[in-house]
């Protein structure tokens, strides 16, 4: 009696045995399967999110470097402007006598009188004159252009005479080439073309045509 017993009891224990292995064994599977669908599900998830991630970087590299490049874009036109508000003024390349004007409403006034004086000077010019009073003249031009007030005004007068020499034979040529030069600069400077078949009488000033008085008649004048 005691021997059947036992020998149910043995059963029962390797009975026991064999469904915990069995459930083990299944529960295991279940865990694996869930844990590689899980991994299967989530892994092209993590790659999504990398590949976002990598986007995002470049266009925050992307816009910083275009950030970079509009300020260097600036600070590049804020140099070309600089450059183009002191290059055409500057006064070491113009290596003059007279230095920079940079009043605007000065240099139009300085012009102004300037190109009636000079023009009334021409209309005043004798119309045969000597070789003696030719070469005062075109020194008296040379010098004037050197020794105008304003330096870059001076500058490009200088360099204007060198492409048109002054011309003295006689009044009227001298009167129309002191005409011609100043419509050069006057289409320069998008202005208008004044008319040269008036400019002696324009600026004949109204001192009449008398002769040059001699020394004694300007003594016994004063």
């Amino acid at each position: 009696m005691l021997l059947r017993n036992r020998r149910k009891l043995f059963s029962l224990c390797i009975a026991a045995i064999c469904v915990g292995v069995v459930y083990l064994a299944l529960t295991g599977g279940e865990r694996t399967f869930f844990a590689n669908e899980v991994l299967r599900r989530k892994g092209p998830q993590d790659s999504t999110v990398s590949a976002v991630a990598a986007v995002a970087e470049k266009v925050k590299e992307s816009t910083q470097n275009k950030d970079m490049d509009k300020e260097t874009e600036k600070k590049n036109k804020k140099k070309k402007k600089k450059s183009k508000a002191t290059s055409p003024q500057d006064t070491k390349k113009f290596s003059g006598i007279m230095p920079s004007m940079p009043d605007q409403q000065a240099k139009e006034e300085l012009g102004r009188a300037s190109w009636k004086y000079f023009h009334t000077l021409l209309a005043r010019y004798p119309d045969h004159p000597t070789p003696q009073e030719r070469k005062k003249l075109e020194e008296f031009i040379r010098l004037y252009a050197e020794l105008y007030p304003c330096g870059e005004c001076s500058y490009h007068f200088v360099k204007m005479l060198e492409k048109y020499p002054p011309q003295t034979s006689s009044r009227l040529v001298a009167a129309m080439w002191g005409c011609h030069v100043h419509n050069v600069v006057n289409e320069y400077l998008k202005k208008d073309i004044y008319d040269c078949s008036t400019i002696l009488e324009d600026y004949d000033c109204g001192c009449g045509d008398d002769p040059v008085p001699d020394e004694d008649t300007a003594i016994s004048a004063r």
